[in-house]
């Protein structure tokens, strides 16, 4: 395992637990899961890709808009878990994948094709 995967597997597993245990927000709704991390070459940057499991799109959106106003926090945070000499800016990306797989199961699921027995 080279460093860099080393330094996104450290950074996803501390990214996990201060999403899920200190950030304490009440305006933050729905669940949020890490799908991936990818710490630059220098390591001065971290793109965090996320998923939000929301009511709604709005409910959605407005996580996400928390999320990216608390990196400051979060970067600080970071700092506290990794044992590194730089901590690396964080940049949060929401992940679509999961909502795009559902609305392909539901285009499936519409076209009423009869299962083989």
């Amino acid at each position: 395992m080279s460093r860099i995967e080393r330094v996104n597997t450290e950074v996803h597993r501390a990214l996990s637990n201060i999403l899920s245990n200190e950030l304490r927000d009440p305006r933050i709704t729905g669940l949020i899961t890490i799908v991936k991390t990818e710490v630059s070459a220098d390591l001065s940057h971290a793109k965090v890709f996320i998923t939000i499991l929301a009511k709604n799109e709005k409910q959605k959106q407005n996580t996400f808009n928390i999320l990216k106003n608390s990196e400051g926090y979060i970067r600080k945070s970071l700092a506290n878990k990794l044992n590194m000499r730089l901590t690396p800016q964080i940049h949060f990306f929401l992940d679509n994948t999961f909502d795009e797989a559902q609305k392909m199961e539901e285009l499936i699921d519409s076209l009423n094709i009869p299962q083989e027995e």
